[in-house]
């Protein structure tokens, strides 16, 4: 995603000041990570509203442009607004390109309708996991990492051995050992 935001540093913190960057448009945020010490700064939250559209912003190395110094970044957390959905508040965490990172990407499941256990004997695809922790460097960060369950029969269940990884991406979870291989979906009796 070749996205850049534009911040400016920001001076006021605590909740009082953050409900007033709000209501003048702005979101607050705050950018730490690498040998650099966190810089709280501000964006525009039209701009932000826009970039949020995209689910990749969630998922892929993001530009951020404070006060005419680019940085890449990754959002660690979003906060928003309970009944409006509005961002009020993002965590980003700078990346090195040589360094790998940790985060968390969705898990798309595909040709769940045409599987036999959902076309023909009547089961439902239930997912269990909707977002999976990998490791990877920053160049090979994965928008999304797909469990095809075409094969999947009434009763089958799905693991996280199942995601399709793309090269230089290692689950979390299964470098800690094969008994946190977890089950993330699985074809069940669809409920009438």
């Amino acid at each position: 995603m070749s996205l850049v935001l534009n911040a400016s540093v920001r001076n006021e913190e605590g909740k009082g000041a953050s409900r007033r960057l709000r209501h003048a448009g702005l979101v607050p945020a705050v950018v730490y990570g690498g040998n650099t010490d966190a810089v709280s700064v501000t964006f525009k939250s039209n701009e932000v509203a826009k970039a949020v559209e995209s689910t990749a912003f969630l998922t892929s190395v993001v530009k951020v442009s404070i006060d005419g110094a680019e940085q890449e970044v990754i959002v660690k957390s979003l906060q928003r607004h309970p009944a409006s959905g509005d961002v009020m508040h993002i965590d980003f965490q700078r990346v090195d390109s040589a360094a790998k990172l940790v985060t968390r990407v969705p898990l798309n499941f595909v040709n769940a309708a045409k599987s036999e256990g959902v076309k023909s004997q009547g089961g439902r695809l239930q997912v269990e996991a909707k977002l999976a922790e990998v490791r990877c460097l920053p160049k090979d960060l994965p928008a999304a990492l797909e469990v095809d369950v075409i094969k999947g029969q009434l009763g089958d269940i799905f693991h996280l051995s199942d995601a399709q990884l793309p090269e230089g991406v290692e689950l979390v979870a299964l470098l800690k050992g094969e008994d946190h291989n977890q089950p993330i979906a699985r074809i069940g009796k669809a409920k009438r």
